[in-house]
């Protein structure tokens, strides 16, 4: 399970990369809960360990920008790409973001390590030699909890409580799932960033001129969806008069055991509720590993006879996700379902460079169908792509938390966000006769997120905070009224906007797993060997290797190779964590 965590830490950094999601907000938008800032000394008595209680409606506080004198400094590390670059004479040390929040709140940021490959190498080469670490570190997976094991950062409840304003608290009481991804015996190691849920939230991409030649319409469930595949696949929907097209592109290879469920060319809508890979309750309220259930199957069967049938690649278990994607692109396959930030890569530029060659291919998102039992299901985006943790001995969590309150307000739509235009003028942003212009930057638009010592979000708002339409759907309608909506159409192309407000359509119909703890014990000894189990399953039955029937063969093995008591260990887990 942590492979599956390393990569979508990875892979939330390529998200925030290609498709230059925005620090968006809307002045005009209501919060759900308190919209002004809060005192550092929040008034809700929030008890974070016990996050499932009913949210208070905490009493607006004034806007706390009170300034550190003397300073205080906060040492961090960073690991930069080739593409986090620089300009004017800054560093990363001293650059607009930093000095905005020495200038106005008295927070330095110092950083002990600067490296250019791999951070986590360099954090555990401290831990065994006995080096400090530096007062704030970005961690995930193994290297989250090999930093609890070994006693070097430390419990933040206390400070949480004590510091955290009430729009903060605020947050975490409507996503509560997400302290169990920092939660261990009790205690609370790490601050975790809130997704906006539909980070890798799928929706589904078709050529939608294939769909006018053939006089087709957007499928909404199974039988629709098949009959589309049958007549992208054998009615020559790009009228070039040669059977050279296929219904749907799968990238099946991901290189952490889930054929069904890449992070683009996925396929999970077919299982609806039941979504493999995924701990999920039964009707007692206890957790079951999805990829055992009975609708599993039945997604199996049906991903057989639609191979069989010639509407996959023969290909499909061997290409990753870009080559399925390519595929699409191409107008090799007319389906494909990916998150919404792929309307700018590989989608939107692949729409870009067709017109350059006075080629017309029109590509929309659209919900997903419903899946073999009639229900419309995906799974959800992670709560938290990663968290941030705290050397024990550092004393100065207040500094964190106000740091932390000033770009959330960011992301929660704050009129008073000291960037709502942009990290830096000159880097993506420019004013022109006091306007800012986000498209004519001179010498390109170049992102600062890299210089955040901490980020609270995916770029928009926490799942659950705000009322109304999200960002992306009002953009998408037209709205253009606030800073943070003009910011967001002008960074992003059409399509990625179309694609995220497709997206936040179906949050609803999201499978969250249960189950975002540490490895348990028989997991970090089995899970390996029940994982390859699984996927050559899958692989086995969808290729007509195995017959359907196979499935309960494996599910009987999975149990009894481990299974079953990695169930039990999961579900015990969970309970401490109540």
């Amino acid at each position: 399970m942590n492979r599956q965590r390393r990569f979508f830490a990875t892979l939330m950094c390529i998200i925030l990369i290609v498709s230059m999601i925005a620090a968006c907000s809307n002045s005009n938008n209501k919060l759900s809960q308190a919209t002004d800032e809060s005192s550092s000394e929040a008034t809700a008595n929030t008890d974070e360990t016990n996050v499932s209680e009913e949210s208070p409606a905490p009493e607006p506080q004034p806007n706390d920008r009170t300034k550190y004198d003397p300073p205080v400094t906060i040492t961090a590390a960073l690991g930069l790409k080739p593409s986090d670059k620089l300009r004017n004479g800054d560093t990363p040390e001293d650059n607009p973001i930093s000095r905005w929040f020495k200038d106005n709140l008295g927070i330095v940021t110092k950083y002990k390590w600067v490296v250019t490959d791999s951070l986590e190498t360099k954090v555990r080469l401290a831990m065994t030699s006995g080096e400090e670490l530096p007062d704030v570190l970005y961690a995930s997976g193994t290297l989250f909890e090999d930093l609890v094991a070994s006693g070097k950062i430390q419990s933040i409840d206390e400070a949480f409580e004590k510091y955290a304003t009430a729009r903060v608290k605020d947050s975490y009481i409507k996503n509560p799932e997400i302290w169990n991804s920092v939660k261990r015996e009790g205690k609370i190691y790490g601050l975790p960033g809130i997704s906006n849920g539909i980070v890798g939230a799928t929706v589904m991409w078709v050529r939608q001129d294939w769909l006018d030649n053939l006089g087709l319409k957007v499928p909404t469930n199974v039988e629709e969806f098949t009959a589309v595949l049958d007549a992208f696949t054998n009615q020559d929907p790009d009228r070039n008069n040669k059977k050279d097209t296929y219904g749907l592109a799968i990238g099946g290879n991901t290189g952490y055991y889930h054929p069904t469920s890449n992070y683009m060319a996925d396929t999970s809508f077919i299982f609806g509720q039941e979504q493999p890979y995924l701990w999920i309750k039964d009707a007692s309220g206890n957790l079951q590993y999805g990829s055992t259930l009975p609708g599993v199957k039945d997604g199996l069967v049906k991903l057989r006879g639609w191979f069989e049938n010639g509407y996959l690649s023969a290909d499909f278990g061997t290409q990753d996700a870009a080559k399925a994607m390519a595929d699409f692109t191409s107008g090799k396959a007319g389906i494909a379902f990916a998150p919404g930030w792929s309307g700018g890569w590989p989608i939107g530029t692949a729409v870009a460079e067709a017109e350059t060659k006075n080629q017309s291919v029109v590509i929309k998102p659209y919900p997903l169908p419903s899946g073999v039992k009639g229900e419309v299901g995906r799974q959800a985006s992670l709560p938290s792509y990663g968290t941030y943790v705290f050397r024990e001995g550092f004393e100065h969590m207040e500094a964190i938390l106000k740091y932390w309150d000033t770009l959330y307000g960011c992301a929660i739509e704050d009129p008073m966000c000291p960037f709502d235009k942009g990290y830096g003028e000159g880097y993506d942003y420019v004013l022109k006769d006091g306007k800012p212009d986000w498209k004519n930057v001179p010498d390109g638009v170049v992102s600062l997120n890299a210089y955040l010592m901490l980020s609270p979000s995916s770029g928009t708002a926490p799942t659950n905070v705000m009322e109304g339409p999200n960002i992306y759907q009002r953009v998408a309608s037209g709205q253009l009224d606030s800073v943070f909506e003009q910011k967001l159409a002008a960074s992003n192309g059409k399509l990625t906007i179309d694609g995220f407000s497709v997206a936040y359509e179906q949050i609803a119909q999201d499978v969250p797993s249960g189950f975002y703890g540490a490895n348990t014990a028989t997991m970090k000894e089995k899970w390996d060997q029940l994982s390859t189990l699984e996927e050559q399953t899958f692989l086995q039955i969808i290729y007509g290797k195995q017959p359907p029937e196979y499935f309960d063969t494996f599910v009987k093995q999975w149990n009894d190779q481990g299974g079953a008591q990695i169930t039990k260990e999961v579900n015990e887990a969970v309970a401490s964590m109540k």
